[in-house]
């Protein structure tokens, strides 16, 4: 779908930039007993994977109210063929697809915007704890938000999923549509690039492996 960029957005703007449920709902009925426990069904998937959308497009767009936007047309996506998503082995890994998309259009549409600060300090927050000592003053703060953002969209991916939302990796696969050892190694590898961005040898997960 086309997104109105001056649509008003409810929900996302308040609180942490990063730990969103939003608010989920669908307006849309189909009918019946079969239409209701559909829409309870997209309305609790929305619930449990906004965050995750919002967290993608939060990083990649860097401005909340934007970010709210692109959700927002996720699930008016997703509301529109909600009984055929149903018929997907995995339907978070078909939102995913979805939101990336709509990321990726917004982005390509945009000229280069600065990144609003709790954009910025949210998701420098999340990597603290991966770069224990390692981020020793805001250059090296802004030479990493730079480095993720220029991370291969696969490897982009499973960093946020795994260190802005702190999923297990079995989730993020689902998420992904991946094998799990294939996130485990698209970390391996983000992590990598990661470190030598900021000319270390390592960037270990100081999280553990989940």
């Amino acid at each position: 779908m086309t997104i109105d960029r001056g649509a008003p957005v409810r929900g996302y703007l308040e609180g942490p930039a990063v730990e969103r449920t939003g608010t989920a709902g669908a307006d849309r009925g189909f009918g019946g007993d079969l239409g209701l426990r559909r829409d309870l069904a997209y309305a609790a998937f929305c619930e449990t994977h906004e965050p995750a959308w919002y967290a993608l497009a939060l990083t990649r767009i860097g401005g909340q109210a934007d970010a709210a936007l692109v959700v927002e047309a996720v699930k008016a996506d997703l509301a529109r063929c909600w009984p055929q998503v149903l018929r997907f082995e995995e339907p978070a890994a078909y939102a995913w697809r979805l939101a990336s998309r709509h990321v990726s259009d917004w982005v390509a549409a945009e000229e280069p915007v600065a990144v609003e600060a709790v954009t910025f300090a949210a998701v420098i927050g999340a990597f603290k704890q991966v770069a224990n000592g390692l981020l020793h003053s805001e250059a090296d703060e802004v030479r990493l938000y730079a480095a993720i953002l220029e991370l291969p969209d696969r490897q982009r991916d499973v960093v946020i999923l795994r260190y802005l939302l702190g999923l297990h990796v079995k989730v993020i696969a689902a998420y992904l549509g991946r094998p799990v050892a294939t996130v485990h190694s698209n970390l391996r590898h983000a992590r990598d690039r990661l470190a030598r961005r900021l000319g270390v040898g390592e960037l270990p997960d100081h999280t553990g492996e989940l």
